[in-house]
């Protein structure tokens, strides 16, 4: 038996924009990635998280503007097909849901579901602060986190 992670968010920006943010690198760099090979588009696109030194291929299955884009990759284990959709809600709100699928319902796929639902979710709460408030939440994240545990000694 196999099961999917969900998360879905509201911004309170055009469609038009949300999705922008979403398929430019230079935008997603604001709140998810450090850099790109190039813009979210049919074929294969390369992220890179310089804050924990990892580039990771993305397989861009389908983009449809402003309504959906899916990827598949394969950088945490198996692979993974994510759907990114975009609703609007009104002239100035975007729903944009993210389904990742599918995970085997076992000790190994139940972690790895728990782990890529908080990424995710992370993920659009950083694209939310970005194009509603302007501020990056990547910033330091990494940083912060090894100062915590070399002031206290302790492992977060």
């Amino acid at each position: 038996m196999d099961f999917e992670v969900n998360v879905r968010e509201r911004i309170l920006k055009p469609v038009n924009e949300v999705f922008d943010a979403v398929v430019d690198p230079k935008k997603m760099s604001n709140y998810f990635i450090s850099g790109a090979s190039g813009p979210i588009k049919v074929g294969r696109v390369e992220w890179e998280f310089a804050d924990v030194g990892a580039k990771v291929p993305i397989d861009v299955l389908e983009v449809e503007d402003n309504r959906k884009i899916v990827l598949e990759s394969s950088a945490l284990g198996p692979r993974i097909r994510t759907t990114i959709q975009f609703a609007p809600d009104g002239p100035d709100a975007t729903v944009v849901t993210i389904t990742e699928s599918t995970f085997p319902l076992t000790e190994e796929g139940v972690k790895r579901a728990l782990g890529q639902n908080a990424a995710w979710t992370y993920t659009l709460c950083g694209l939310k602060a970005y194009l509603q408030f302007g501020i990056n939440l990547r910033t330091g994240l990494n940083k912060r986190l090894t100062d915590v545990a070399s002031a206290s000694g302790k492992r977060p």
